[in-house]
């Protein structure tokens, strides 16, 4: 699917020589970058999501970032809106759904608005009998659905009754840390997001009040937060959209050397007469008794690795060959009291091993109910509403 913001001349010229040579260049290169300067003096930006690959060409000069950060936006809103990682057939049985999103998310080139809980007021959320007429007449059934928002809160109808009145709050942490051969942390990041879902009736005004607000950098806010309230008060005083929403994303800084990893992991390299051998240890962290959950472990090998072998007693391993060799390595769980788990990997190769061909492994993970940050929510008051 192709959507295209420029002159006529500009799209011929992206669907007949830039986008074929983009995918010649997906196939045949092992180390693939998310930025790759085109023919004709474009620029093609692209992010992996399951079996799609987003991508954008652009011809003018602008931030690389932004545009990651689109790709990255419309591969969430699409998850949002089908329930489900897209994949090609989502794509086919919402087409009308996906290029009205697209629409209305960009203008001329120019990016409009991201935020899911606007774009549900512009295109609603597609359903099966909407499909179906779709299908047979041609026409969409889709209308503006935002004709009854405030203008004081585009993002939030008016009107809105919901038999339940229920506010839920989500505080999700993220480490981003660089681990060294010996265990110790030599960077250490926490973002979060505070991810909440309203079911309120009327116009709620709330004001919402955090722990540690005063230890919190580059907040970003949903446009539904009054910004003057919180650089003077350090709270979040806001009227929310209607159903899920990310109110804000935050970064605390904090020292690496202090900090220890709820999972611990351990890499060694060895080079053989003929190839390598590569040897992972994961054992449990501090997590505060917690179990840890969805581990994933990935190892790129050497792109000229062959007759590769893994041998490990717990979890599950997959291979992949194309574009650039790598193993993954899937545990579901590993408890506290669990003891140290072994991956070794064998590979050969036709030349020389190099020294720094395996020289990394990306690990994520998941623990329920841990924080890292310690925010949580003091208190949430509610304002010119009054619920039974």
């Amino acid at each position: 699917m192709q959507k295209h913001w420029g002159t006529d001349l500009s799209m011929q010229r992206a669907t007949r020589v830039v986008i074929p040579a983009f995918s010649r260049y997906l196939t045949s290169h092992t180390d693939i970058t998310p930025i790759w300067p085109g023919p004709l003096s474009t620029t093609c930006m692209h992010i992996q999501r399951g079996d799609l690959t987003y991508t954008a060409v652009v011809s003018t000069e602008v931030a690389p970032l932004e545009i990651l950060e689109l790709l990255e936006s419309i591969s969430t809103l699409l998850y949002e809106y089908t329930g489900q990682v897209a994949t090609e057939l989502t794509i086919k049985e919402n087409f009308v759904c996906v290029y009205q999103l697209l629409s209305e998310m960009i203008d001329s080139g120019r990016v409009v608005t991201t935020d899911t809980s606007v774009l549900r007021g512009l295109v609603p959320v597609p359903s099966l009998m909407g499909r179906v007429i779709e299908n047979v007449s041609g026409f969409s059934t889709n209308t503006l659905a935002n004709s009854t928002a405030s203008h004081d809160a585009p993002w939030r109808a008016r009107n809105i009754r919901h038999t339940s009145n229920q506010f839920f709050v989500d505080i999700v942490d993220r480490i981003d840390a660089i681990i060294d051969t010996t265990g110790t942390c030599v960077s250490y990041d926490i973002l979060g997001d505070i991810t909440c879902k309203s079911r309120l009736s009327g116009m709620p005004h709330l004001v919402m009040t955090l722990n540690r607000a005063r230890e919190l950098d580059d907040v970003a806010f949903h446009p539904c937060v009054v910004r003057r309230t919180w650089d003077a008060e350090r709270m979040i005083a806001f009227v929310p959209p209607d159903g899920p929403f990310k109110l804000a994303s935050y970064h605390m800084a904090t020292q690496a050397l202090s900090r220890s990893m709820p999972l611990r992991v351990l890499g060694e390299a060895r080079c053989t007469e003929n190839g390598m051998t590569v040897c992972v240890k994961v054992e449990p962290g501090e997590t505060g008794s917690r179990s840890v959950e969805n581990i994933r472990i990935r190892v790129p090998l050497d792109s000229r690795a062959y007759n590769i072998g893994v041998q490990c007693k717990s979890g599950t391993h997959m291979v992949t060959t194309s574009r650039r060799p790598q193993v993954e390595w899937t545990l579901d769980e590993i408890r506290p009291s669990d003891s140290a788990i072994r991956l070794v990997i064998q590979y050969s190769t036709r030349n020389a091993v190099q020294s720094d061909s395996t020289n990394a492994a990306f690990v994520t993970f998941e623990v329920p109910g841990y924080s890292v940050s310690s925010i949580k929510v003091d208190a949430l008051r509610l304002l010119r509403e009054s619920y039974k």
